[in-house]
């Protein structure tokens, strides 16, 4: 199960903005199954230490901390959403806009950021702008093989072509 959050221009905080982290850690897909949404509802969530510690430790890297109010609606950590799942001792965390936020008729590119968090707080990587979930394969892609039953095109001809009779 994927938990949302409802919660950064960011400017990446505490690592070299450079800083990619663990490349071998591959990003589980974050909109495979849908996510319940905390806070939309007057019920009570319960919500472990260490998930809120991940969460925010990648939102204070993505947007670091300092005054709201001297920063413009993108530049705040409610402008956006996080998306969390956790696999073994990882937190994986989707960082995105929230459309509604700031009143933008349109989603900014490139704003989504990605954090893999352990269960100790440390970012083990972080991927931020548009890069595929999957790693890309450094395989040749592959056309597919014809099927036996499959017929040789006939040649194109070379003149000029006149659409024939009836």
């Amino acid at each position: 199960m994927a938990l949302l959050l409802a919660s950064c221009v960011h400017s990446l905080g505490a690592l070299p903005a450079s800083w990619e982290g663990d490349r071998s850690i591959v990003f589980p897909s974050f909109h495979a199954q849908s996510a319940l949404q905390v806070g939309t509802e007057s019920r009570p969530y319960e919500l472990g230490g260490r998930l809120l510690q991940a969460v925010r430790v990648a939102m204070d890297d993505f947007i670091p901390p300092g005054s709201n109010e001297e920063r413009p609606c993108r530049g705040r950590p409610e402008a956006y959403r996080s998306r969390v799942i956790r696999q073994g001792d990882v937190f994986f965390i989707l960082i995105h806009e929230d459309p509604e936020a700031c009143g933008a008729q349109y989603v900014g590119v490139d704003t989504d950021a990605r954090y893999a968090v352990s269960l100790d707080g440390r970012i083990l990587r972080r991927s931020v702008g548009a890069e595929p979930e999957l790693p890309l394969s450094s395989e040749p892609a592959d056309a597919g093989v014809p099927d036996a039953g499959d017929a040789p095109h006939p040649p194109i001809p070379s003149g000029p072509l006149d659409g024939g009779t009836l």
